[in-house]
């Protein structure tokens, strides 16, 4: 019995042991779970604490300001502009006076943008201020900020003054006053300021901070020392009381690049902000703060990505962007002839893909952006300028003329037996053509000709003609001449005597026509 009660003992130790051993690791596995949901969040205060400056500027001569800080709350102030605009969301115009010159003041609530620009409209003087608010501990997309507005609209004005009240203890007030004058204008009040920044030309704009109580204040400006405004311009006097806030640390959301297009397991690559995933899934998944990054795309298997490239905003919410892969484009490059008969062949060859063409055709060729050999070849017979060379594809189709020309062959026709330096001939389709040397060189286009050899005095061709063909290559001919002694010589192998004998005929024949003609009356 003794023995089983402390086995029984033994066990319920054994029991609680586990328990409190889970509830060890459960504690450890939360604060590991709380460690990765505050990652970089070690800092993180939960008390609301008084906005910060983080950063102000007044450019002169200009219409838009970007500041560099990650603020929570951006406030711009224009003058002389034709209303001023922010690129972010949560924007609001909170005051606008005029008379002569124009004075905007501007607010934003959370956002991720942070730029002021606004129309000067072309006037000789403008500027523009701005400061961001937050903190360097984090974020807030809800700051609470009261506006009150002082404005002296009145031509000449120089002055503008009221009331404000702060409702919470240790709440950060920006005091904002702007016109135009030539001397500086003076900011006060029945409380402590810092000044942050002014500027003090044809233009003002002055920007100050203080961090209150709970109470009822009054401010003033004046903006000049004598009580004269030298330019006669309105008077703006802005007051922003922005109260103590929470500011979380900054957040992560996913950008999602999902792919469409490419085979499954395929391995495609997404690069944001110098930093490179690869997946073999259909997405890729960045998580980052808010803030624009700029990404890009590699191409995969011969297919390219669209969009390749661009950039995406974080505003406090996931991003999805498709990616879809796509052959790339081609463009038709054509190439046209002239010159060709009808029925001749020829082609042109580019990157060892030859296409073929009759004269009457054209050659064509999809290609895709890059730069490009070719070559041109055609039937014997022609010839193609240029033959070949080099062309660049960029966004768009292009057009390339081939020009042919018959392709001229040589005949050579020598001459065997006559003496050295003789001066020879022969008639060619009835062109004749000279030579004192063996040889007579003539340029021929395919086709046929009739060549004819005559005598010369003491000279004999073998032969008196022939045909011959030229087809697509050179041709040579080979005459012989025989020398004919004077007993051998026959008054037909002399052109000489030929053309006396041919005139004597002519004048005997002409003398028996008139002794016809006249009755055979005459006698010789």
């Amino acid at each position: 019995m003794y023995k089983i009660e402390v086995i029984g003992m033994e066990r319920k130790i054994f029991i609680i042991v586990l328990i409190i051993i889970s509830l060890i690791l459960l504690s450890s596995l939360n604060f590991s779970s709380a460690l990765i949901q505050n990652n970089n969040q070690k800092n993180f205060n939960p008390t609301p604490i008084t906005p910060q400056v983080l950063g102000y500027s007044i450019k002169n001569q200009s219409s838009s300001l970007i500041m560099g800080s990650n603020g929570s709350v951006y406030i711009y102030t224009a003058v002389d502009g034709g209303g001023v605009s922010i690129s972010g969301e949560n924007f609001n115009v909170v005051n606008s006076v005029t008379d002569g010159n124009l004075v905007t003041a501007a607010v934003t609530g959370y956002s991720s943008s942070n730029n002021g620009s606004y129309n000067s409209n072309g006037a000789a003087f403008y500027a523009i201020g701005g400061i961001s608010i937050g903190s360097t501990s984090g974020i807030n997309t809800n700051i609470p900020i009261y506006n009150f507005s002082f404005s002296n609209g009145n031509y000449g004005a120089n002055h503008a003054n009221g009331t404000f009240t702060v409702s919470s203890s240790g709440s950060l007030v920006i005091i904002v006053a702007a016109g135009s004058t030539n001397t500086n204008p003076i900011i006060t009040g029945n409380f402590s300021m810092k000044n942050l920044d002014e500027l003090n030309s044809t233009i003002s704009i002055i920007q100050d901070e203080a961090v209150l109580n709970q109470g009822t204040y009054s401010v003033s400006v004046n903006m000049t020392n004598n009580g004269t405004n030298l330019n006669g311009c309105s008077v703006i006097l802005e007051v922003y009381v922005i109260g103590k806030s929470v500011f979380y640390p900054p957040q992560k959301y996913p950008i999602t690049f999902t792919e469409n297009g490419l085979s499954q397991g395929t391995t495609w690559s997404v690069t944001l902000d110098n930093n490179t995933l690869s997946s073999s899934s259909n997405s890729i998944t960045f998580n980052e703060y808010n803030g624009t990054y700029l990404f890009n795309v590699q191409s995969t298997d011969g297919l390219n990505p669209y969009p390749s490239s661009g950039s995406v905003t974080v505003k406090g919410s996931p991003i999805n962007i498709s990616i879809n892969f796509l052959p790339p484009a081609t463009y038709v490059v054509t190439f046209y002839q002239e010159g060709l008969p009808p029925n001749y062949k020829w082609w042109v060859t580019i990157d060892n893909v030859t296409k073929n063409a009759s004269s009457s055709g054209s050659i064509s060729f999809d290609l895709m952006n890059g730069s490009y050999e070719y070559s041109v070849g055609v039937q014997k017979g022609y010839t193609a300028s240029p033959s070949n060379g080099t062309f660049t594809v960029s966004g768009s189709s292009n057009t390339i003329s081939i020009l042919f020309s018959p392709m001229h062959y040589v005949l050579k026709v020598i001459e065997k037996g006559l003496p050295s330096g003789f001066q020879w001939y022969i008639t060619l389709n009835g062109n004749e053509y000279s030579s004192s040397n063996s040889t007579i060189i003539i340029s021929l286009l395919n086709g046929n000709y009739t060549i004819n050899f005559p005598s010369f005095q003491g000279y004999k061709p073998q032969k008196t003609g022939v045909v011959i063909k030229i087809d697509n290559s050179n041709d040579t001919v080979y005459i012989y001449y025989n020398f004919i002694s004077p007993s051998n010589i026959s008054p037909f192998d002399s052109p000489d005597i030929m053309l006396i004998a041919s005139i004597v005929l002519l004048l005997l024949l002409g003398f028996f026509v008139s002794i016809t003609l006249r009755g055979g009356k005459n006698e010789l």
